[in-house]
């Protein structure tokens, strides 16, 4: 069986766009969409391992549409019963007018807190940590300080198995 050859960065950014572009889709609904599978995919995942019930989600957005799918997937948790903390590098900027809506949309849910180490350290035990910071867009090396917020975000990850 051969497998699937997937787009790179540039020709899915070029996909999305066209499909965009021709009316087929709007960006709204492309983060709408990724976000409902992504829940899925987790909550599945989590299932599989024999934990059904909601658990506590850490979601990190940057500013741009990336940062949107962020904002779907928390509200969507949320929906589902899950306690979720958003925080985020910055708010989505006028460039990015999808994402301002679905930061709207979990605005009346829940409050962002500034994405930064500390702040990621002090969640506390996480089920689900969720990178929506930066997507096929970013073509410059990340922040020490953003890279330390990361970092952090990994080690609750791996801090969950134990």
């Amino acid at each position: 069986m051969e497998l699937p050859i997937l787009p790179t960065s540039a020709e899915m950014r070029a996909i999305e766009g066209a499909a965009i572009a021709a009316g087929t889709v709007s960006g709204r609904e492309l983060m709408e969409r990724a976000a409902t599978a992504l829940v899925e995919v987790a909550l599945a995942e989590r299932a599989l391992a024999g934990h059904p019930e909601p658990g506590r989600a850490l979601v990190l957005c940057g500013p741009g549409n990336n940062g949107g799918d962020g904002y779907a997937v928390a509200r969507l948790l949320a929906g589902r019963g899950w306690r979720v903390r958003v925080l985020a590098l910055a708010p989505p900027g006028p460039s990015a007018p999808d994402a301002c809506a679905t930061a709207a949309r979990w605005a009346a849910l829940g409050p962002v807190g500034r994405l930064d180490a500390a702040s990621v350290t002090a969640t506390g035990p996480t089920d689900l940590v969720v990178d929506a910071v930066f997507g096929t867009g970013i073509m410059r090396p990340l922040a020490a300080d953003l890279c330390a917020a990361l970092a952090a975000a990994r080690d609750l990850v791996r801090g969950a198995g134990r």
